[in-house]
This record gives structure tokens, sequence and C-alpha cells, in this order.
């Protein structure tokens, strides 16, 4: 059955065309994060919700000056937390609609994990240092979360926030790991990348060996190695067999049958 994303209740959807007003008004100060990054490389790489949503509101790591300009940019009101307040958000950017509702693009400091701050801060620090920039419009550019950082946030948010978001964080995580699958194979048919395909290769071998990888199998029944189509993998891309021997044994041991196509 298809899940959607919570919002609450005093908030709306956001539309395509705010969308496309946040990435046209963001700078490379800020990075997309989240749902519509999520929704920003499943667009990319061709990868279909069936009609459903993939998040409702929109997220971005940056500064408070930055999410001023990006308010004023987008005719919205920035909300800012008590001062002493321990909070991720920098500030909220709220576009008032019809019914009084608003549409809200939450501006972050740091990203969620379930391993306590200094994880957090440590999977933060990399989000901005492995962040990608596109062109969003002609001759306008934005940095978008690198998509195996997505999908490590999506395992993250699957594991520890499940009570809170409801079914919609697993979607997610499925998502997500369908887009590194995309990207793995991309990879593969780019001899140029050098050892960027192991590099990422490797990330997906922690991930999945990681106790939020492990609790996403064991709780849920999503596995991280579906991103690994073994069998494309070795046909495409000689250089990292390394890598995909390890992944291979760890999916051996979890009982997956070695050398098939681990994913459906």
């Amino acid at each position: 059955m298809a899940t959607s994303p919570k919002l609450p209740l005093d908030e709306a959807p956001l539309d395509a065309a705010t969308v496309d007003l946040l990435l046209s008004n963001m700078g490379v100060d800020m990075v997309l994060v989240g749902g519509q990054a999520l929704a920003f490389w499943m667009d990319r790489y061709g990868i279909e919700t069936n009609g459903a949503a993939i998040s409702n509101d929109g997220d971005v790591l940056g500064k408070i000056a930055g999410a001023h300009d990006l308010a004023a940019a987008m005719r919205a009101n920035v909300v800012t937390p008590p001062k002493r307040a321990m909070t991720s958000l920098v500030g909220q950017i709220r576009l008032p609609v019809e019914g009084g509702k608003v549409r809200n693009v939450d501006v972050l400091h740091k990203l969620f994990t379930v391993s306590g701050l200094r994880k957090s801060t440590d999977f933060t620090n990399q989000v901005i240092q492995d962040s990608v920039q596109v062109e969003w419009r002609p001759g306008h550019f934005i940095r978008v979360m690198d998509p195996f950082d997505v999908l490590e946030s999506r395992v993250q948010n699957a594991v520890g926030l499940f009570e809170d978001k409801g079914p919609h964080v697993l979607t997610q995580a499925t998502w997500a790991i369908e887009v590194a699958r995309a990207v793995l194979l991309k990879l593969a048919r780019e001899p140029q990348v050098g050892d960027q395909l192991g590099r990422k290769l490797q990330k997906i071998y922690q991930l999945a060996n990681s106790q939020p990888g492990k609790r996403l199998l064991k709780e849920h029944d999503i596995e991280v190695l579906d991103a690994i189509d073994l069998a494309e993998l070795r046909k495409l891309a000689a250089s990292p067999a390394k890598q995909l021997d390890k992944l291979e044994e760890l999916a051996a041991a979890r009982g997956k049958k070695p050398g098939r196509q681990l994913a459906p």
C-alpha cells in the first residue's frame, strides 16, 4: 500500500511551483537535503513513484542570513526558534497559502542521526563536503546532498523516526536504495571516473554493516545491499573487484545467494 509523508495540520504540501521557487532562489551557500534532495535525484535518474508524494516540505542546510535572503526572494516569512532552544533549526521559511495554512522549508544547521550529537555533527559536515553542485536553471547553480548521503539520511530516519513520521520513512529509504543502485550502474559505465565507484561501493558496505543499516534490515526487512546489482557491476567494471567481493561475502552472511542480483 502506498504511503504518504506526514504534515502538521497548519501546513500545506510544497507544490511543484514552490519547489521550483525554492531551487531557483537558493544559492550555493545552502545545501538541499532530505526528501527534496531525494526527489531531485529520483527525477534525474527516472525513478517513478507511481503517483505517491516523495516529500511535503523542504529542508536545506544553511545560515540565518541565507534564510532571510531566501525568504525575501520567495516572498515568505522567517520564523526563528527561541535563542536558547535545543534544536537543529536555524529558522523556518513560511509561505502563506489560501485557507490560513503555510508551505514550509526548514533551514537547518544539523542533520538527524540515531547515534547522538557528535555523529550528527560529523554527518552534517560530511554532507556539506560531499554535496554536488548542479545547474538547476541555465546559469543558476545549487548544491544538492550527494545521493549516497541521501541514502544514509533516509536509513537514519527510517530506524530513528519511524514512530514520529510513520511508514513513509521506509518508503523513502527504499527509493533512496533505488537511486544509489542507479548511480552505481551509471558510474560503472563511465571508466573515466577512476576509483569513484570503489569509494561508493565502500560506502554501501559500511552503511549496510552499520548499526542503522542492520536495524533497518532486522526491524523493517529493508536491505541496503539491494543497491548492489552484483552481476551487472561485475560485467561492467573489473576495477572494484575487491569491494564487490566484500559485498558478496556480506550478502552471503545475511542469507542471500552469492553472485545473484541482490535487488529484486
